[in-house]
């Protein structure tokens, strides 16, 4: 707990959901809109079908993703959105570095925080997919898709860290990731379980407003998610290292 104060975990994660919100949700919408023509619709309608939600919820959230389209989008949109995506990743990495105690990412090694972005993008969407066969299919087809669910998660997780903290050691990376896929599985079975309530709770009460704040904490919390996972980690590893020689010495 001490380092988690230490490393001002809660208000580093407070900052990165806030810019997560602003930066890599307009960024999904400018990029569905490419494809979709009625990009807020396709959003709206994802969001519903994977928290179940009906009613006021699922029209607060038609409204609250209302977009005008491709032809809309202009170049200085796309700009700001990526600009903003780049500087949450650089902000990750000095999170990063700091939980792992190594230097800061350096200014020439920045494209490796727009390849993070991309990757965040792409687990966005395929995470999406797979969400939606899994609604569509049987039990089994179901249980697969949990496990490529796992398996996505991890080597996302693996490749991100590896971009933002080029010198943490691999062994704490691949450990990270593994504690950071059994967060999100955590988190994933409460969205499943308490995430509609909440929405339509907050929805009835509130609107799109009260659907804008049950979003960002839940993206507040995969945000700990990614920061907790490192910091238990590396807090282990860093007691382990601390006990053995007073193990030895006892024997």
């Amino acid at each position: 707990m001490r380092r988690f104060f230490e490393l001002e975990i809660l208000d580093r994660s407070f900052g990165l959901a806030a810019q997560a919100f602003v930066a890599l949700l307009p960024l999904v919408i400018i990029i569905v809109s490419i494809f979709v023509t009625d990009s807020g619709d396709a959003i709206a309608e994802s969001l519903g079908n994977r928290f179940g939600l009906d009613g006021a919820a699922r029209a607060a959230i038609r409204v609250l993703f209302e977009h005008p389209g491709v032809a809309a989008i202009s170049w200085l949109a796309i700009s700001i959105s990526l600009l903003s995506a780049f500087s949450l990743s650089r902000r990750l990495a000095r999170a990063y570095a700091a939980i792992f105690e190594v230097t800061a990412l350096p200014r020439k090694q920045s494209w490796r925080g727009l390849v993070w972005v991309a990757i965040q993008v792409a687990l966005l969407v395929a995470s999406s997919m797979l969400r939606n066969l899994r609604a569509e299919n049987g039990a089994v087809v179901a249980a697969v898709v949990v496990v490529a669910l796992l398996v996505v998660w991890f080597a996302a997780d693996v490749a991100g860290l590896r971009l933002l903290v080029p010198t943490a050691a691999i062994r704490l990376v691949l450990a990270s990731a593994a504690v950071a896929n059994v967060g999100r599985f955590g988190l994933a079975t409460w969205a499943y379980l308490y995430m509609s309530k909440s929405l339509s709770a907050q929805a009835d009460q509130y609107g799109p407003i009260g659907v804008t704040f049950a979003l960002f904490t839940y993206l507040l919390a995969a945000v700990l998610v990614y920061l907790a996972a490192p910091l238990i980690v590396t807090t282990w590893v860093t007691w382990r290292a601390k006990a053995e020689p007073a193990e030895l010495l006892a024997e």
